[in-house]
């Protein structure tokens, strides 16, 4: 079933191809959902999780956990709304940092899959380019 999103943005930040079959990628994508990593900053330690989002009924995005497996529920082209947020430790509490929202699109294209970035909004300090580097590195 396609998975699309009718108001995915006309304009896209970044287009690209990952050299890997649909389906791979979309286990690439599902490996990222609910991931985070910490690395020490400046300030101290920095959370940063990655929540991913799957178009449903092309008017909402529901939860990856709510659609396992996901390769038998998406084929062709799916919308995928991608939530980068990082997270400032202190033995206080926790201080957001910043929150990057991005529309992802996939398509099949045989032995390549395309792929489509726009960045909802001007907030947060990552682009197309950054997400590009994670899917690519989830892929290999």
């Amino acid at each position: 079933m396609r998975r699309i999103y009718h108001r995915f943005p006309q304009s896209v930040d970044l287009d690209f191809e990952l050299s890997r079959p649909f389906r791979d990628v979309l286990a690439c994508i599902a490996r990222l959902h609910d991931s985070h990593t910490t690395t020490r900053g400046a300030d101290g330690l920095v959370k940063e999780r990655m929540l991913v989002q799957v178009a449903d009924g092309r008017v909402q995005f529901v939860d990856l956990n709510d659609l396992a497996p996901l390769a038998e529920n998406v084929t062709e082209v799916a919308d995928f709304r991608v939530d980068l947020q990082r997270t400032l430790l202190t033995p206080e509490k926790r201080l957001p940092v910043s929150e990057n929202i991005f529309f992802l699109r996939i398509v099949d294209k045989g032995a390549v899959t395309e792929c489509y970035v726009a960045k909802e909004g001007r907030l947060g300090d990552l682009d197309a380019m950054d997400l590009r580097t994670m899917l690519k590195g989830a892929c290999e």
